[in-house]
């Protein structure tokens, strides 16, 4: 009798699993990337799909990544530092970018793009956490897992409500807003936030079909291939010339501006007497100098910001970040 595909998977060690989640992420980028490109650009699907997509992809699948995800988390003392500092780290370059774009040339949407692109970056497995995995193995992946548990909630809480708001000022309803305009499908996440952690301050178990069958995976890589689909679909060569004037500033940010404030934070915490182990910088210092997320471009895109821009601002630091951030960091770390 042949061995069935769970009983297969079962035997895999953990460093196989993370290894084929890595190369499955990677593929899902290449291929969710080229096809949404040549669909628009091939075979004419409009653009105005990819808001479509992405608001499927927020109000479907977003909330219940959140709630299995968040709910399992744990957190050792001596680690804690690392998600704080992401959070301090992601809040205070978010302020940063607000003061060098916000006097730029760009309308309103175009700013508000710009400035979520240099303060939500791509930690995961399609930016910081793949190049963690490939330097220090699996301890790398496992605290790049760590660094960005309070990402989403604090993206879910703060960022969407902004972005309502503003969609709001937006369409001219600012003075009619109330508690009730927050009862939005596409703010699903934020109680599947609240919920998980609920569940996990009250030691609730997580369901084991989740973890057997690869639920979370199957529901990330969807996802992501949706949302990479969405972002081809907007992808146009010639527009990326458009935006060259933006494409510095934002790679200062991202790679230069970000990794240095990073430095400076474990700085601090030494003088403070809570200077963190050499593996735990290493990771911190990589996930400082990531692209932007891909996350950035569906918020874009539902929100009615510039999501044309935000397709490009994604491409563009992604290939910055292939072609020349990771080489150093190989450089400096092997």
């Amino acid at each position: 009798m042949q061995p069935s595909l769970y009983n297969c998977l079962a035997i895999l060690s953990a460093q196989n699993i993370a290894t084929i989640r890595l190369t499955g992420m990677l593929t899902v980028l290449a291929v969710g990337l080229i096809s949404g490109y040549l669909a628009a650009n091939r075979f004419a699907m409009p653009e105005h799909w990819a808001k479509k997509i992405m608001t499927v992809v927020l109000v479907f699948f977003n909330w219940p990544i959140a709630l299995l995800v968040i709910w399992p988390m744990q957190l050792s003392r001596r680690l804690v530092w690392m998600p704080i500092i992401c959070i301090a780290l992601m809040l205070t370059i978010t302020v940063i970018s607000l003061a060098i774009f916000y006097f730029s040339s760009l309308d309103r949407k175009g700013r508000l793009t710009v400035i979520l692109a240099g303060g939500l970056s791509n930690m995961g497995y399609t930016g910081g956490a793949f190049v963690c995995y490939a330097l220090f193995g699996t301890t790398g992946l496992a605290l790049a897992n760590i660094y960005p548990v309070f990402w989403m909630p604090v993206v879910s809480l703060i960022f969407f409500p902004l972005l309502k708001l503003n969609e709001l000022h937006t369409k001219g309803a600012e003075l009619r807003f109330s508690l009730t305009e927050m009862f939005d499908a596409r703010f699903l996440v934020i109680p599947a936030v609240i919920a998980a952690i609920i569940l996990n301050l009250a030691s609730i178990k997580p369901l084991a079909f989740v973890e057997k069958f690869y639920i979370i995976d199957i529901l990330v890589y969807t996802a992501s291939a949706l949302a990479f689909f969405a972002i081809g679909l907007r992808v146009k060569l010639p527009r990326l010339k458009e935006h060259i004037d933006l494409y510095f500033p934002l790679a200062a940010v991202k790679f230069i501006i970000t990794p240095a404030v990073a430095f400076l934070m474990l700085w601090l915490l030494a003088l403070a007497g809570q200077g963190l182990t050499g593996p735990v910088q290493r990771v911190i210092i990589v996930l400082s100098a990531t692209p932007s997320a891909v996350l950035m471009v569906t918020m874009s895109n539902v929100f009615d910001l510039d999501g044309p821009l935000a397709s490009a601002l994604w491409v563009v630091t992604m290939a910055i970040f292939v072609v020349i951030v990771v080489p150093v960091f190989f450089f400096f770390f092997t």
